[in-house]
């Protein structure tokens, strides 16, 4: 049986290969309904649509949906998730996808455990109640709640689904750091731009000012990068006129949305 096996490997290897490129196709009429229930997915043009189209049928079919605590999600809440999720994704591409394997779903937010030593070697626990996370090769987390609230509020400047999207784009290069992989040059000019406009939203959230941006932002250099990510879908126009070289990056990174405002 051995030998026949090892002549079945690349035979499996092909048929894979040949799977990935070529996901299953959605149902139309179900992917409609989707959209436009959804103001950031109805405004996209028509190639933008056909790119998150393929990206979200490559999500469902590489990508496990695990609701948990009690919560059920039938086939167009699913396919919603997986749009929301490859949103960021129609320009950087299926390669945003890399690294993990689950997209795990909460009713509402969720309650973590911490723990952390401090400098004198005391342990510290306590809980976080949170919406979202994204672990670096471990799953990304929802609260299906606060995706409902982000959808019925569009340009609030919150998606939850983004900005922890914003984190796997993040971690491809295997740094935290508000970087996400980039050209060389790009990734140069982007290093600076963030840096500069980071410590200066820090300074501004310390000094006790009103920001138009969420002073989530200010909590570290990859919150920060999540966070613009969101405005970038929700809110750009607070992003144009707060950062407009932010908001330059973004679009470069995200793709221009029409109609978005």
């Amino acid at each position: 049986m051995a030998p026949h096996v090892a002549r079945d490997v690349p035979l499996i290897q092909s048929f894979l290969r040949w799977w990935q490129r070529n996901p299953p196709s959605l149902d139309e009429t179900l992917w409609r309904d989707v959209c436009r229930h959804c103001p950031w997915l109805h405004a996209l043009q028509p190639a933008q649509d056909a790119r998150l189209r393929e990206l979200t049928a490559l999500f469902l079919q590489q990508k496990t949906i695990t609701p948990v605590a009690g919560l059920e999600l039938d086939d167009g809440q699913r396919m919603l998730l997986a749009a929301l999720c490859c949103l960021p994704l129609i320009e950087f591409g299926r390669e945003g996808l890399h690294g993990w394997s689950e997209l795990v779903v909460y009713p509402d937010a969720f309650r973590v455990q911490r723990s952390h030593i401090d400098a004198a070697g005391v342990l510290h626990e306590w809980d976080d109640e949170l919406i979202g996370e994204s672990w670096d090769s471990g799953p990304l987390i929802l609260s299906w709640g606060d995706v409902q609230s982000d959808i019925a509020d569009p340009h609030a400047g919150f998606c939850v689904a983004v900005h922890e999207m914003a984190h796997k784009l993040d971690a491809l290069d295997g740094a935290m750091d508000g970087t996400p992989p980039l050209p060389r040059e790009w990734q140069r000019q982007w290093a600076h731009d963030f840096q500069q406009h980071y410590d200066r939203f820090c300074a501004q959230v310390d000094a006790g000012q009103e920001t138009a941006i969420d002073p989530y932002a200010a909590e570290a250099p990859e919150e920060f990068f999540a966070v613009v990510s969101e405005y970038h879908f929700s809110a750009p126009q607070v992003l144009e006129q707060q950062m407009p070289v932010i908001a330059a990056h973004l679009r470069r990174l995200y793709g221009v949305f029409a109609g978005r405002e």
